[in-house]
C-alpha cells in the first residue's frame, strides 16, 4: 500500500495520521527529496525519511502532536554535523535535509489526497502543493520538486504528482525478463516490446504491466520523450539494435541504454559516426548497458542494469536547495 492510500484510509476512518516529507536535502544525507512516511497516533509507520535518529526523532514528534490535536505544520532543517552551531541532526554524514512534519485533517485534507489518489491511478500529472496553510494543487512545472523557504513558519513545498517513472524494455527474452522482475520492485510501470509473438519469456512475464507486439523499425512511434521515460535496448540480435537506437538517440528520455559486448556496441557506434551521428547525442546512451560488475547471467545483467538506472536516478535528484520564498 502507497503512502498516500494509507493515508486517505486512516482519515476515512477517523484516524489520526501524519505525514513526513523530505522536502530538501543536500551532500551526504539518509534522506533524499521526496522520501515520505505516515505516522499514526498508535505508532503505525509506513515508508521512511531516510531511518537513524533523524526518523525516530521526528515520529516521536508527529506521534505527540496527533496526541495533542495540534495540526500547525512543522519545518526543520536538519544539519548532520557536530560543528553545526543550530540545527544539529546528531549525525556526522556531513550534509542537510529538511523535514515537514505535516498532521493531516480529516475535513481538510481528505478531498485532496483522493484526488491525488484518482491522478496517480489515471497517470495524470498534477502539483501538489503543501504548507503551513495546508495541501493544494497548482499549474504543472518541470521540476519534480520544489521547496520555498522563507521561515520555519512561512515554507512551501511542491511536488509533481503522476510522474510515473516508466520502464521500455524492448526484447523480451531472458534478461528483459529478469529486468521486469527488479524493475517492478522499484515501482516502474514496465513495458515490453518484441516482434516475436512465440517466445516463452515474452509470454510468461507476469510482472510487465504492458506487452505489446511491434516490428523493429516501428518501435519509436511508442516511445515518447520524457525524463521518466527508461529505455533498455536487448533486442536478439546486433541489426535490430542498431535500428532501434537510430530511432531513440535524439530523444530526450531519462535513460537511454543498449545491451552487448564492447565489440558489438562500438561496431555500431561506428556505423552510426559514419552516417553523421554526433558525439554528443551518443553521449546520452549507455553502451555496453549495466554498471561493470563481470555478470553473466540474465540476473546478474540485470542487477547490473537496476544498479546504473538507479544511479541515474537518484543523481538527478540529488541537491534539490530551497529557492528565495515565492522565487522561480
Amino acid at each position: 500500500m502507497n503512502i498516500w492510500q494509507f493515508t486517505c484510509n486512516c482519515l476515512q476512518n477517523n484516524q489520526s495520521v501524519a505525514l513526513l516529507i523530505v522536502v530538501e536535502s543536500d551532500g551526504s544525507t539518509p534522506g533524499r527529496v521526496g522520501f515520505k512516511m505516515a505516522v499514526t497516533e498508535e505508532g503505525t509507520l509506513l515508508g521512511t525519511i531516510g531511518g537513524g535518529v533523524i526518523e525516530h526523532r521526528f515520529v516521536n514528534k508527529a506521534q505527540i502532536k496527533l496526541k495533542n490535536h495540534d495540526f500547525f505544520a512543522l519545518c526543520q532543517r536538519q544539519i548532520h554535523n557536530q560543528q553545526a552551531t543550530a540545527n544539529r541532526s546528531g549525525m556526522i554524514c556531513g550534509g542537510m535535509q529538511t523535514v515537514v512534519l505535516y498532521p493531516c485533517q480529516p475535513n481538510k485534507d481528505l478531498v485532496t489526497i483522493k484526488r491525488l489518489l484518482q491522478v496517480i491511478e489515471n497517470q495524470e500529472q498534477i502539483v501538489l502543493q503543501i504548507s503551513p496553510s495546508g495541501m493544494a494543487f497548482s499549474a504543472h512545472h518541470a521540476a519534480n520538486y520544489r521547496f520555498k523557504f522563507k521561515t520555519e513558519n512561512e515554507w512551501q513545498y511542491e511536488e509533481n504528482i503522476g510522474l510515473i517513472n516508466t520502464a521500455y524494455i524492448i526484447g523480451g527474452g531472458h534478461v528483459g525478463l529478469a529486468l521486469s522482475r527488479l524493475l517492478a520492485m522499484l515501482d516502474f510501470y514496465i513495458i515490453v516490446l518484441d516482434e516475436r509473438t512465440e517466445i516463452n519469456t515474452f509470454q510468461n512475464n507476469n510482472d510487465a504491466n504492458e506487452k505489446l507486439i511491434t516490428a523493429f523499425h516501428q518501435i519509436e512511434q511508442h516511445i515518447p520523450e520524457s525524463e521518466q521515460n527508461y529505455v533498455f535496448i536487448m533486442t536478439p540480435n546486433h541489426r535490430a539494435d542498431e535500428i532501434v537506437l537510430r530511432q531513440l538517440l535524439g530523444k530526450k528520455l531519462g535513460y537511454l541504454g543498449m545491451m552487448g559486448s564492447t565489440s558489438k556496441v562500438n561496431q555500431i557506434i561506428q556505423h552510426l559516426q559514419k552516417d553523421g551521428v554526433s558525439s554528443e547525442q551518443l553521449q546520452s546512451l549507455h553502451a555496453p548497458i549495466g554498471l561493470p560488475i563481470k555478470s553473466h547471467t540474465p540476473m546478474e545483467i540485470a542487477i547490473s542494469i537496476v544498479a546504473e538506472v538507479i544511479s541515474t536516478k537518484n543523481s538527478a535528484n540529488i541537491g534539490v536547495r530551497s529557492l528565495a520564498f515565492f522565487g522561480d
